[in-house]
């Protein structure tokens, strides 16, 4: 539940499983987190044990075990001691941007979360990091020019109190598809989008959030483990 650099939260959730490559970026980040006297990173939800959908709270991803979302917020206590298990299970997350007005917290802003994404976007494993757009263009003001690293991150609907990073495809995983390297400038155009009209207008409600069509089959790996009976169980 706890360990150099970091503290899971929300365990009741069972959602802090993931592929093994995830685990191991996990531990080798939360100590340099930790090793760079940035904290004690906590992280929430990760994969279901099996894979496949969240039955509830959203996420189509985090569906392969390469996806998890770190909270930008430290819980004091956690740097002190390991949290008990109803302080894991009712712990609040700090939102660093209103999701509504979409403006920066600024109470609520942390001088360490710019370094604490370098570290992770810097990270070859990590292939995106997703933030809320508010959150991103402050990123971009805080570094200036020196900004190549944000080309991974990227921003998107919600993430205004979690980071979301999604890992590389691992090695000879022939069922993986990468994402696309991002060619655009790191704060550029499409961060602009996050800021017109257009955007506002589906904010507000005023027009639709355009939608990606859901695949009508589950792919056949996933039934495979889906369908499969419980370790242990025997078939007649």
């Amino acid at each position: 539940m706890r360990g150099e650099g970091y503290q899971l939260v929300r365990t009741g959730r069972e959602r802090h499983f993931a592929h093994p490559d995830t685990i191991a970026f996990l531990k080798d980040f939360s100590q340099s987190v930790a090793q760079n006297d940035l904290g004690r990173i906590q992280i929430g939800d990760m994969s279901m044990a099996r894979g496949g959908p969240f039955g509830s709270g959203g996420h189509s991803s985090h569906q392969t075990g390469l996806d998890v979302d770190i909270w930008y917020s430290q819980d004091r206590r956690a740097a002190k001691r390991p949290l008990t298990q109803w302080e894991r299970d009712n712990i609040s997350a700090i939102p660093l941007a209103d999701a509504k007005k979409h403006r920066l917290i600024d109470e609520n802003w942390d001088e360490r979360v710019p370094k604490i994404l370098r570290m992770a976007a810097e990270d070859q494993r990590v292939e995106r990091i997703f933030v809320h757009p508010t959150i991103k263009r402050q990123l971009c003001e805080v570094v200036g020019r020196d900004n190549e690293w944000l080309r991974k991150v990227r921003p998107w609907w919600g993430h205004n109190y979690h980071f979301h990073v999604r890992l590389a495809c691992p090695e000879g995983s022939s069922d993986c598809k990468p994402q696309a390297p991002v060619r655009t400038d790191p704060c550029g155009n499409d961060l602009d989008w996050w800021f017109s009209e257009e955007f506002y207008a589906i904010l507000n409600g005023t027009k639709p959030q355009p939608t990606k069509p859901k695949p009508k089959t589950m792919p056949q790996q996933c039934q495979q483990v889906l369908l499969a009976p419980p370790a242990g169980t025997t078939t007649e």
